[in-house]
């Protein structure tokens, strides 16, 4: 079944914390792909950066696979007028389909229509302060009162077990907000958001783009949530934050304040990919070559090919 929904914006009333600690099961996510790419111009002048091709499936679609696979069902996509390219490639195409089936060709049949067979899709587009906890706000009247899965569109996430499934595996387990994380080098703590954490990975502090040594920690919080309804309603309750946007994190901290827990919940058997810039996306286009049998070999000398030229 596919819906597409016009653009909403109003936060549910307000909750008690006692619903999302009942929620047996966690079906939907959000997805944040509203940005410009611009990291990525001219290319994505005329292609969403979430469309950009890691191999042959564009990033957003390996997100869209490992919500489906850790259960959830249904996907809200919050983006922007000019991407309607994302809601074509999760939907059926009868003409290319027809041609596939026609020629014989069923595995790139299988493959063309696998997309739209994942989930459960809506579009909404993203409207209100610029941030990236305005999709999440946006959103909140079509999930309910229950936790769901919030994502950016362009973090992946490589692992044995699917990221999302250990992200509500930990939810049952200490429910609240569920923080994706992973460790980072020394060096790299100045371009991040960091994670103070206790013994039981509970978040006791979230320290944005600190210097080393102003942090202990060497935690990173990316891309990957589990939000409970409370942090929608704070959403549309706490006012924007630096530089005039609407900050999730402002509506975690809010929430730590008003006696919510937050649990970090690190990678296990597997890492996370940002594909936000050009030589992140190289090392996830490498990675997932790597990771296919049919093209590890070939690649694999390809690449120590090239680096005898460096």
């Amino acid at each position: 079944m596919r819906f597409r929904f016009a653009t909403v914006c109003s936060p549910p009333d307000e909750l008690t914390t006692e619903v999302h600690l009942a929620a047996s099961r966690i079906t939907k996510a959000v997805i944040a792909a509203a940005g410009s790419g611009t990291r990525f111009l001219p290319a994505t002048k005329a292609i969403p950066k979430e469309m950009i091709p890691l191999i042959d499936r564009p990033i957003i679609q390996y997100l869209v696979e490992e919500l489906s696979a850790s259960g959830i069902e249904d996907v809200v996509f919050v983006s922007r007028w000019d991407k309607k390219v994302l809601e074509d490639h999760f939907d059926q195409h009868p003409t290319l389909e027809d041609s596939l089936a026609a020629s014989g060709k069923a595995r790139y049949l299988e493959e063309t229509r696998r997309p739209g067979e994942l989930v459960n899709v809506a579009y909404i587009r993203q409207r209100g302060p610029y941030g990236n906890g305005t999709p999440a706000l946006n959103a909140a009247p079509l999930l309910g009162d229950q936790p769901f899965v919030y994502a950016f569109g362009d973090d992946l996430v490589s692992s044995d077990v699917p990221f999302t499934r250990q992200l509500i595996d930990q939810y049952r387990k200490t429910p609240g907000v569920i923080l994706g994380a992973q460790e980072v080098p020394r060096s790299e703590v100045p371009n991040y958001g960091m994670i103070e954490v206790d013994d039981d990975m509970r978040v006791t502090k979230i320290v944005e783009k600190p210097e080393p040594d102003a942090v202990t920690s060497s935690l990173v919080g990316f891309g990957r949530y589990i939000l409970p309804p409370e942090v929608a309603v704070l959403l549309g309750e706490i006012p924007t934050g630096k530089g005039g946007e609407l900050w999730l994190v402002d509506a975690i901290e809010a929430y730590m304040r008003q006696g919510g827990v937050v649990y970090a919940c690190p990678v296990r058997g597997g890492r996370w990919l940002t594909t936000g810039d050009p030589v992140n996306y190289l090392e996830a286009l490498f990675h997932y070559g790597l990771a296919r049998d049919d093209l590890k070999d070939d690649l694999a000398r390809m690449i120590k090919r090239l680096a005898e030229d460096l």
